[in-house]
């Protein structure tokens, strides 16, 4: 016997459709509001960062290598949570058909990829030119 829906009358592939196309926009608009996130998380990863090398040295210029990390990993992983979560939703809208759900995803990505980029970038420079 075939299955029926709510009406008793087999489920139309419309039906279907429908609820796939609801689930592509939902995780769509997921990655774009979870882009919202990153002032959030740029406050929170500052002040984390900022205070575990605080606690662990009194002056940050002079934190050991060590130091420098128990501080900034940390604070990057909280930094691109919103990133993360924009590339998970935004790769199942796409999966699910909607193909624009890649745009947030990729904004997402180079923003968290960026900051910790920067953030790498700058310790090195600081290294090497003092």
């Amino acid at each position: 016997m075939p299955a029926q829906n709510d009406a008793g009358q087999a489920p139309d592939h419309s039906d279907a459709q429908l609820v796939h196309k609801r689930s592509a926009d939902v995780a769509y608009r997921r990655a774009w509001w979870s882009l919202a996130l990153y002032p959030l998380t740029f406050a929170a990863a500052f002040v984390i960062g900022e205070g575990l090398i605080s606690l662990l040295t009194g002056n940050a210029r002079d934190a050991a290598f060590w130091q420098v990390l128990v501080g900034a990993i940390p604070a990057l992983l909280i930094f691109v949570i919103p990133g993360i979560l924009a590339v998970t939703q935004g790769r199942k809208a796409s999966r699910l058909g909607r193909t624009a759900g890649m745009v947030p995803a990729t904004v997402g990505a180079t923003i968290g990829i960026g900051f910790v980029g920067v953030n790498i970038l700058s310790y090195v420079l600081g290294l090497v030119f003092g």
